[in-house]
């Protein structure tokens, strides 16, 4: 019985000594971010297709899908980073500035309603 006492006063000792007491003293320092306004986030995804069957650029975003017709340079262009790049940005201002004339789904080819994706309610041809 002995040595069974004398060995939970070793381990006690032993956990004792590898245990770090906490003075209650906090020595460091935190600083709070700057002052910000609280603006809710803002996000828009436009999603860009091109379809190499009719040579068609498609633009997507929410349920609106937007058809674009490519002039021949355009459609060489669009095989480049720089090109597409361009195109892209030409065409989201278009969307803004541009005459959209809306059309039925039925009168686009179907690789055009295929690669503007399925939840599509409204299509824009875009000039």
């Amino acid at each position: 019985m002995r040595s069974i006492v004398v060995f939970f006063a070793i381990i006690g000792l032993s956990y004792q000594m590898t245990t770090v007491h906490h003075t209650g003293h906090h020595t460091g320092h935190h600083t709070n971010p700057p002052h910000t306004t609280h603006e809710p986030s803002v996000q828009h995804s436009y999603n860009f297709h091109y379809d190499y069957l009719t040579h068609k650029m498609l633009v997507h975003k929410d349920r609106n899908c937007f058809v674009f017709l490519l002039t021949d340079q355009e459609r060489t262009d669009v095989h480049t980073d720089a090109g597409l790049t361009a195109l892209e940005v030409q065409f989201l201002q278009m969307i803004t500035t541009g005459t959209k004339t809306e059309v039925d789904k039925a009168s686009l080819e179907h690789s055009v309603t295929q690669g503007c994706g399925n939840n599509i309610l409204h299509y824009y041809t875009v000039a």
